[in-house]
C-alpha cells in the first residue's frame, strides 16, 4: 500500500497541471457561451435580467466541485514532496484558496468579472507551481 501511495504522490503535479488545465477551459468555454448568448440577446432587443444570476449544483456546478477538490488532492500531496516551510508550498496553498474562493463565489451570487480573472490567474499560477515542484521538489 505505501508504494501505492508512493507511486500517486510521485504524479500529483502532473494530476494538478491537467486539473488546472482542465478547468482554464472549462471557464473560458462557458464564459464564451455566456458572453456569447448574452451578446445575442441584447443584440436582438431581448431583456436579460443579470443581477440575480446565480449558479446552482448542475451538471456544470458539478465540473465546479470536481475541479475543487481535484486541485485540493493535487495541492495537499504536492506539498508533501517539499519541505512544510517552503516558500513554495505557502504559494500554492494561497493559490489554492484564492482559487477556490472565486469559484465558489459564484453559488452565492457574488461573480464580479474582475474575480473571473482572479479565477484564471490563479489557474495559471497553480499549473506555473506545479511545473516548478516537478523541477525542484521531486524525490
Amino acid at each position: 500500500m505505501y508504494a501505492l501511495k508512493r507511486e500517486f504522490i510521485k504524479y500529483t503535479d502532473q494530476i494538478g497541471i491537467t486539473g488546472s488545465f482542465i478547468c482554464l477551459v472549462h471557464c473560458i468555454i462557458t464564459s464564451g457561451v455566456m458572453i456569447g448568448s448574452s451578446f445575442l440577446s441584447h443584440s436582438a432587443h431581448h431583456h436579460h435580467d443579470h443581477i440575480h444570476h446565480v449558479h446552482h449544483l448542475d451538471m456544470w456546478g458539478m465540473i465546479d466541485i470536481s475541479m475543487i477538490v481535484i486541485s485540493g488532492i493535487a495541492v495537499y500531496f504536492s506539498t508533501l514532496k517539499c519541505s512544510a516551510e517552503s516558500l513554495q508550498n505557502k504559494l500554492m496553498w494561497a493559490s489554492y484558496i484564492v482559487y477556490t474562493i472565486c469559484m465558489l463565489s459564484k453559488y452565492v451570487g457574488f461573480e464580479p468579472m474582475w474575480l473571473s480573472g482572479l479565477s484564471y490567474a490563479m489557474s495559471f499560477t497553480l499549473i506555473g507551481l506545479h511545473f516548478r515542484n516537478i523541477k525542484n521538489c521531486n524525490h
